[in-house]
């Protein structure tokens, strides 16, 4: 059961940064729908590539290409969907999906999952017309299971201690804790040296986090969405070429200095809770680099969560730095 656990684990991982990230070519003629809020509806004749809301309801009775992710908000599923990730609301699957996550929050399955089914944190309600041809996992939830209702492949019911201890015990066998280790490690040396030679940006983009978060937040994850259709269409042109090659060194740039920003402002509340009234920035930084790392390895959860701090810190590099050049013009 702790291999299994460990696949699911890197499973559940996966499903969340490939579709929030979308990192695989859009087909032609797809679109991509980011709200704040508000209903994302696509009717039975729409096909969509992705959707992503934030604190809004979600409801394809048409077809989504690669994923639907609805964070503290309502998601239905009534026609297809690839990857369905939904944290902190309820999901119901009424249509067809590929992997389904929920975090946090209710599922219903009345349809077919064709992929995994996974729920953290919440209740799995199966219908006798509900259909899971991979694996069924739950994790400190309960399952409510309608006769008929038909899983092909393994049932992985744990609690959050069992969870824990057998992801804990995986990590220290063999080297992938001290792999871990020397990457955090390294990480944050990289982040620490970014924040000295950089340090008026850096305190900048931690202001901006501490100021305008949401903001931040949705600017990172347009960002994320069109860093790959903007590369793919710079690329048809041979001119273009040279163009997405930079484009990639400036999102590197500015996702580093996001990340230095993140970890200077987590470092510096951590500090000042201590006591300390104006730390250094590099200390800040080593400090808060250390903990996001940290909380990224907290089973199941963790790898979400940093993705969700990183994408803000990127969105707001990119602020800082679009206010940065309004004032110099």
């Amino acid at each position: 059961m702790k291999t299994k656990s460990k696949l699911l684990f890197f499973l559940l991982v996966l499903a969340l940064l490939g579709v929030s990230v979308c990192l695989s070519p859009s087909p032609a003629g797809a679109q991509d729908q980011v709200r704040l809020g508000g209903e994302v509806y696509i009717p039975e004749d729409e096909q969509v590539n992705n959707t992503v809301v934030f604190c809004g309801s979600t409801r394809v009775d048409g077809e989504v290409w690669q994923g639907v992710v609805n964070i503290f908000g309502n998601t239905e599923i009534n026609g297809k969907a690839d990857d369905v990730v939904a944290v902190g609301g309820p999901a119901e699957i009424k249509g067809t999906a590929w992997d389904v996550v929920v975090v946090g929050g209710s599922a219903t399955v009345s349809g077919k999952v064709t992929g995994d089914l996974v729920v953290v944190g919440g209740s799995l309600h199966l219908k006798s017309s509900a259909q899971v041809d991979g694996d069924m996992v739950v994790i400190g939830s309960t399952l409510e299971r309608a006769p008929g209702a038909v899983v092909k492949g393994d049932e992985v019911s744990l609690t959050v201690g069992e969870a824990l201890t057998g992801q804990l015990g995986q990590w220290f066998k063999g080297g992938a804790f001290w792999w871990r280790l020397v990457s955090l490690l390294l990480i944050a040396v990289v982040l620490v040296i970014v924040s000295i030679l950089f340090p008026k940006a850096t305190a900048e983009i931690a202001e901006q986090l501490a100021s305008r978060p949401l903001p931040s937040f949705l600017w990172g994850i347009l960002i994320a969405f069109l860093a790959v259709p903007a590369t793919i269409l710079l690329l048809i042109t041979i001119l273009g070429i040279p163009l997405a090659g930079l484009l990639w060194v400036v999102l590197a740039c500015a996702y580093y200095l996001g990340f230095a920003g993140l970890s200077g402002l987590v470092g510096k509340k951590i500090l000042n809770a201590l006591g300390g009234k104006q730390p250094e920035l590099y200390l800040s930084a080593l400090l808060g680099a250390i903990i996001i790392g940290l909380i990224t390895w907290i089973p199941y959860v963790g790898m979400p969560a940093g993705w969700l701090l990183k994408i803000s810190g990127l969105g707001a590099a990119a602020i800082s730095l679009a206010d940065r050049r309004r004032h110099n013009t």
